[in-house]
C-alpha cells in the first residue's frame, strides 16, 4: 500500500483533513456516471485476476443504473462504490476516497515519481512510520510501527536507528496493531535485520500492469547490527493489512518470533491508486504477491497469531511472555529483575480487584502516613506531599501509580492489617505499622 493511502487510512486522516484545501464535495449527475465509467475502466484494463473483472465492472454499472449512487456527495459515493467494489470482488484492496487535496497532488506527479511533497512531509512527521519506542520492564524494548512508509535515503537510515534501539533490548515487541501496511521496500528493510545476511528470497510479486516479475531478498549490508535470534514478538489485528500483514507473515513463516492479538486483515494483493475526476482516489489491485516459504499470500484469510488475545491486551500479553521466558533462562540478579517486572505486567494484565469489605481493611493510619478508600479506590498520602492511587497487583499486594517501582504490601496478623512493607526491586524493605 503506498503513502496516499495511508495518508487516508484511519490512523492519518485527521492530518488529511485539516489541510483539505476549499471544494465542494455535491456531485453532478454527469459527474457521478463519469466517476463510475473511469473506475470501470481501471478495472477492466489492470485488476490482477482477468476472470473477475466483468463480474466486477457489471457490479458498478448495475449499480449505476439501478440509481444507486443517485444525489450522493463525494465522500456518500465513495464509501458506498468501496461497499460495492468490495462485495463484487472480495478484495480489501478494491476501494474509492474522497480527498480533493491528494487528488490534486496525484494529478499532478509525472510518472515514475516516487512520492508528492505532501507525503514526504506527513513520512517525515511520523518518522516513517516509527512513532513510538519506549523501553519496558526487563528491558524489553518495544516500538509502535503504524505504517511502512518508504522513502529512499530517509528511510533506511530511520530503520537502522529502530533496530539499534531495539539491539539494546533483552527482547523485542513491534506493535503493527494500528499499521494498514505501505511499501514492500520498507518491509524489506525491517525484516533483513532478523535473518542472516544469506540473500533469502522473501517476496516475489507478479505486477499485472507491467507483466513483470520483482523479487526482494533479505539485504545483505545494513546501517545498524542484524538482530537475529532476539527473542520477537508481533502484535498484530484486524486492521493490521497489506505490507504489515507481509511482515506478520515473514514473521511466521521463517520462524522469526511469536504473533499476539487477532488474525489481520487478509488483504495481501499489490493495488495501485489512481486520481478519478473530480476529487476521487480508486485502488485497483495489479499484482499478488508469493511468499518465499509457504509458496502463497494472506489474501481473504489474513496471517493466524500464534497466541490469540483480545487486541487491547496484546502487548501486556506479550510483554509477560517475553519475560517469562527470559526468567526462565535467567539466573540471580536479572532472574530477580524478570520476576519483579513479571508480577506488574500480570497485574495490569489480569487484573485483581479488591472487595469494599477489603479496601476499606487497608485504611488507616500509618506513622505519618494515611490510606484512605475514595470511589472504589485506595489512596496513600506521606504528610503532605502529593496523593496518589495504590494500584492492586495480588492480595495484598499494590503498586504506587505515581512510581511503579515501588511496591507496598500489607502485612497481617490473625487477619488485621497490623502494618505494611514498601519496597523496590532493590534494597532492604522499609516497614511501617499501623498507628490508627
Amino acid at each position: 500500500m503506498p503513502l496516499h493511502e495511508l495518508l487516508l487510512s484511519t490512523c492519518f486522516a485527521a492530518s488529511v483533513v485539516a489541510a483539505a484545501p476549499e471544494r465542494s464535495a455535491s456531485l453532478s449527475a454527469e459527474e457521478r456516471k463519469a466517476a463510475v465509467d473511469a473506475i470501470a475502466s481501471l478495472v477492466s484494463k489492470h485488476y490482477v485476476f482477468p476472470e473477475k473483472r466483468s463480474r466486477i465492472v457489471d457490479a458498478l454499472r448495475n449499480q449505476l443504473a439501478g440509481g444507486a449512487y443517485d444525489g450522493l456527495d463525494g465522500p456518500a459515493m465513495a464509501a458506498r462504490l468501496s461497499d460495492d467494489l468490495r462485495v463484487a470482488g472480495q478484495d480489501g484492496h478494491l476501494w474509492v476516497k474522497w480527498s480533493p487535496e491528494l487528488y490534486e497532488a496525484r494529478r499532478k506527479v509525472k510518472p515514475g515519481t516516487e512520492s508528492t511533497e505532501l507525503e514526504d512531509a506527513l513520512g517525515l512527521r511520523l518518522n516513517q512510520g516509527y512513532v513510538e519506542q519506549r523501553i519496558l520492564e526487563g528491558n524489553v524494548r518495544y516500538v509502535k510501527l503504524v505504517g511502512f512508509i518508504w522513502k529512499k535515503g530517509v528511510t533506511p537510515q530511520v530503520v537502522a536507528d529502530v533496530a539499534r534501539f531495539l539491539g539494546g533490548g533483552d527482547a523485542v515487541i513491534i506493535d503493527l496493531r494500528e499499521n494498514g501496511g505501505g511499501s514492500g521496500e520498507a518491509v524489506q528493510a525491517l525484516v533483513s535485520y532478523f535473518l542472516p545476511p544469506n540473500g533469502q528470497l522473501l517476496m516475489t510479486f507478479h505486477d499485472g500492469m507491467t507483466g513483470k516479475t520483482d523479487r526482494t531478498h533479505v539485504i545483505g549490508k545494513l546501517g545498524a547490527p542484524r538482530l537475529v535470534d532476539k527473542p520477537l514478538w508481533v502484535l498484530t489485528s484486524p486492521t493490521t493489512a497489506s505490507a504489515a500483514e507481509e511482515f506478520a507473515d515473514h514473521v511466521k513463516e521463517f520462524k522469526l518470533g511469536t504473533l499476539v492479538g487477532r488474525t489481520t486483515a487478509g488483504g495481501a494483493n499489490n493495488n495501485t491508486v489512481f486520481p478519478v475526476a473530480p476529487a476521487f482516489l480508486s485502488s485497483i489491485s495489479v499484482g499478488r504477491p508469493v511468499q518465499a516459504v509457504s509458496g502463497s499470500n494472506w489474501e481473504g484469510t489474513g496471517v493466524a497469531t500464534d497466541v490469540d488475545v483480545p487486541v487491547s491486551v496484546a502487548l501486556e500479553k506479550a510483554h509477560l511472555l517475553a519475560l517469562q521466558q527470559l526468567a526462565a533462562k535467567a539466573e540471580g540478579s536479572r532472574k530477580r529483575e524478570y520476576e519483579w517486572a513479571m508480577a506488574g505486567t500480570r497485574g495490569r494484565l489480569e487484573p485483581v480487584s479488591p472487595t469494599d469489605e477489603q479496601l476499606k481493611s487497608y485504611a488507616g493510619t500509618y506513622g505519618v502516613r494515611k490510606i484512605w478508600v475514595e470511589r472504589g479506590t485506595l489512596n496513600f498520602q506521606r504528610e503532605e506531599r502529593e496523593p496518589t492511587l495504590l494500584r492492586p497487583l495480588g492480595p495484598d499486594l499494590f503498586e504506587f501509580a505515581n512510581n511503579p517501582q515501588v511496591r507496598l504490601r500489607f502485612q497481617r496478623q490473625e487477619g488485621r492489617v497490623t502494618g505494611f512493607e514498601m519496597f523496590g526491586q532493590q534494597g532492604d524493605p522499609i516497614t511501617v505499622k499501623r498507628s490508627g
